[in-house]
């Protein structure tokens, strides 16, 4: 793959052209981004084989690599050399994940479960339904470009998802079409650490950082759409909010 990478910048440099190399290497770069063979988080090779391959000065890559650092597509971490930085840009206030996420790359769903079951006394509150109602449980690994980014798992009064079997994409698309609308959303946010089960779930290690959200919403009536929890790569997520003072 680095080999591929390496030839297709040589191809978009150019010793007699008057752009100056460094300029040419950045914009070849970016391109290498727009066109998905740089996602987000890939190392890229080293400044001294960026030098060597390309034949170029190691001061026209360090220049290349300090516009992109400044642009923000690059993060430099010791230890492990420049990244790529192309984080999902998720506001808090703005909607689904699936819209949002869209911008960032290829959305999809890996599905663990979606299914019908009673409400247990524990959320019962959190929904407010009474034990024993039934509600709809889904969750999901949410993939961008077939990378796993964060593990949702939502519990929906039956009424809002009576066939959550056939929930394929977004939820808030499938709401949409029927009518159905959240008003309100209340969120709680902590760092937390991954179980065994969510660590292989998002291919991720079991020291790893996490954001873990807690979500419900609400429709214009007041009445709870959803409940449940996203725990989100930490290293995938740039949260924002919107908020009028």
């Amino acid at each position: 793959m680095e080999h591929d990478f390496l030839t297709f910048l040589q191809h978009r440099l150019d010793q007699q052209s008057t752009v100056p190399l460094y300029l040419q290497l950045k914009q070849g770069i970016e391109e290498a981004i727009t066109q998905k063979q740089l996602t987000h988080g890939c190392v890229l090779p080293s400044e001294r084989r960026l030098s060597q391959s390309l034949g170029v000065s190691r001061v026209t890559v360090v220049k290349a690599l300090d516009l992109l650092l400044k642009q923000g597509l690059v993060v430099k971490h010791h230890g492990k050399g420049t990244q790529i930085n192309l984080p999902v840009q998720y506001n808090l206030s703005g909607g689904g994940f699936s819209a949002q996420a869209a911008g960032s790359g290829k959305v999809s769903n890996r599905w663990l479960i979606r299914q019908l079951d009673s409400v247990p006394d524990s959320l019962a509150p959190e929904l407010e339904l009474s034990a024993g109602d039934t509600m709809a449980v889904i969750k999901r690994v949410r993939l961008v470009d077939d990378i796993p980014v964060s593990l949702e798992t939502m519990f929906i009064p039956e009424a809002f998802l009576p066939r959550p079997d056939l929930l394929d994409g977004s939820l808030y698309a499938h709401w949409l079409a029927q009518g159905i609308e959240p008003d309100v959303q209340e969120y709680a946010l902590s760092i937390c650490h991954p179980t065994a089960e969510e660590a292989k779930l998002l291919s991720i290690p079991p020291t790893a950082s996490l954001m873990k959200i807690i979500l419900r919403s609400r429709d214009k009536l007041g009445r709870v759409l959803e409940y449940g929890t996203a725990i989100c790569r930490s290293d995938f997520y740039h949260f924002h909010f919107t908020v009028k003072a």
